[in-house]
């Protein structure tokens, strides 16, 4: 199953694999989270007209979907094998903060309908906000109703991120294959108008896939530089770069599990200098507790209170220094504490990107994987389907 947030997330990150999976005779299911229908700029130079009406994003949407399904026969799936959810376009982040819930309710039927063996989802390091808000859903699903017999897997669009290509498994192709991708790239003339170079250049650059365990080392992206959780509170170093354009808005998300094992949300405007802070229940936005700010405009620590999120859940946090359109960074998961013993995650290799665990028992380097077998496909895996 791959799970993708537009339409053209197939075609630029996902063509040879869904071609060798074709052949290797797999069961596949495309879905796609959004119909990429609040696409602005290329439905202006597209349509050359301006000022765009909802029934226009709704004709756009349809078009897109059109585009999507011909990518795929060109890499012989069929439409029979698709499904669109029609989630909001540009808008999966506020959805993932505000009312959680109702996607995660979509996609674990989605999922519990088809029940598939390996999923194809996008990275937490991908950064569109819409791609890494998705991987946090996958990751919450994962984490709470599926089988471990189910594998994920994470691709990346957006970004350059250490923190996915130092480890990902890079997938190899034939020049047929290549060729097919080009091809089914071509089919989404909407993208192409405005992007056209930036486009065809995914054809050729390799596909890679990096593989989700559930006890995954924390990998340091962005401004999150290290991060110390124990039971009641939270503690990140944090380095801003000094980007004209970033600096203006600096948001900090938190996101996990409370006791009762509800979804909740939290966020934390960011000062210039130290300074006590709300902290702001995303969902009701009322105020839940203060936070403690240590630091100036390009650094500093931020110490927030975890009361309401249970110890032995993952955390998912995210500096929000968007400019215009992407994220500097997208999410990172923070393991719980089955123990309830304070866990550190400090840097041990800046180059690497690599973080280390500190227990009490001592510290246990965590290296980044190197080389992955991509074995969901090979010729003598058993293509079957899990209930």
């Amino acid at each position: 199953m791959l799970i993708a947030p537009h339409p053209d997330d197939e075609a630029l990150a996902c063509s040879v694999i869904l071609q060798q999976a074709v052949r290797a005779g797999a069961a596949i299911r495309i879905v796609y989270v959004t119909d990429g229908d609040d696409n602005p700029w290329p439905q202006r130079a597209f349509e050359r007209k301006w000022s765009l009406s909802p029934s226009d994003r709704k004709r756009w949407g349809k078009l897109r979907r059109s585009e999507a399904l011909a990518a795929l026969r060109v890499l012989d799936i069929c439409p029979a094998d698709v499904q669109f959810l029609g989630l909001p376009d540009q808008g999966l982040t506020d959805l993932l903060l505000r009312d959680c819930n109702s996607a995660l309710t979509r996609l674990i039927q989605v999922i519990d309908d088809w029940s598939p063996t390996d999923i194809l989802a996008p990275s937490l390091f991908d950064i569109h906000p819409d791609h890494n808000a998705v991987a946090v859903m996958i990751r919450l699903i994962f984490a709470d109703f599926l089988a471990p017999r189910v594998s994920q897997w994470n691709y990346l669009v957006h970004g350059h991120s250490p923190a996915f290509f130092d480890r990902a498994a890079e997938l190899s192709s034939s020049e047929l294959e290549t060729a097919k991708k080009r091809e089914a790239i071509r089919c989404h003339q909407t993208q192409i108008k405005l992007s056209r170079e930036r486009f065809l250049r995914y054809a050729t650059r390799p596909e890679r896939f990096l593989r989700v365990d559930r006890e995954s080392a924390v990998r340091r992206d962005g401004a999150v530089y290290s991060v110390c959780r124990a039971r009641d509170n939270l503690d990140v170093d944090l380095r801003f770069s000094a980007h004209p354009f970033r600096m203006q808005r600096n948001k900090f998300f938190i996101l996990g599990r409370d006791v009762l094992e509800r979804t909740r949300t939290c966020q934390i405007r960011l000062p210039s200098r130290t300074a006590d802070l709300q902290v702001w229940d995303c969902a009701t936005n009322r105020s839940i507790g203060i936070a403690r700010y240590r630091g100036h405009p390009f650094a500093g620590e931020l110490t927030l209170p975890l009361h309401l999120f249970s110890p032995i859940h993952d955390l998912f946090i995210k500096v929000d220094r968007r400019s215009l359109f992407f994220d500097e960074a997208g999410w990172i998961a923070i393991p719980g504490l089955p123990n309830l013993a304070s866990i550190a995650l400090s840097v041990i290799s800046a180059g690497a990107h690599s973080l280390a665990v500190r227990s009490c028992t001592g510290m246990a380097r965590l290296d980044a994987q190197r080389r992955l077998t991509l074995s969901m496909f090979s010729p003598t895996r058993k293509v079957r389907r899990i209930r």
